[in-house]
């Protein structure tokens, strides 16, 4: 998983330049000189358990579909175990790596929309170059209708 996280975040570096996100979120700007975090999988219910140990919380409540989480002050990224030589799923650690570098570079903020949406165009960014095929998010969506929200409309 170390080499996979470390291919990874070398793909976001060279195609930082991610549609939709504001200038202050511009992932070409960020510190990229980091050491890849450890990514730990587990289970579908062992991943919901310690999502809700570690006070995680998603707008919708239900954390049946969670697929990953970065634990915020640490190297830590926990995922879903599931088949990561696909690309769908190579996504989701993208999704959880952007955090990383989001906490990284002192881009993690008391307003989710802030963190997640960028975290989102970036998986969604990863997804279509790698596929050819286009793709949304419905958590995004979610996410943009949060009352602190004053980037993404």
């Amino acid at each position: 998983m170390k080499a996979l996280a470390i291919g990874l975040m070398m793909w976001m570096q060279a195609n930082c330049n991610v549609p939709g996100i504001a200038p202050e979120h511009n992932f070409c700007n960020l510190n990229w000189d980091n050491p890849a975090p450890v990514i730990i999988i587990l289970p579908p219910k062992e991943l919901s358990k310690q999502f809700r140990i570690k006070h995680g919380s998603v707008p919708s409540g239900d954390t049946s579909n969670l697929r990953g989480f970065y634990l915020p002050g640490t190297n830590k990224i926990y995922m879903r175990d599931q088949d990561y030589s696909n690309v769908l799923y190579q996504s989701d650690i993208i999704h959880e790596l952007v955090h990383y570098m989001q906490d990284q570079n002192g881009l993690l903020s008391d307003c989710p929309p802030h963190f997640e949406v960028p975290a989102y165009l970036m998986q969604i960014h990863f997804y279509k170059k790698e596929t050819g095929v286009g793709a949304s998010s419905t958590m995004m969506e979610l996410y943009k209708r949060d009352y602190c929200n004053t980037l993404y409309k």
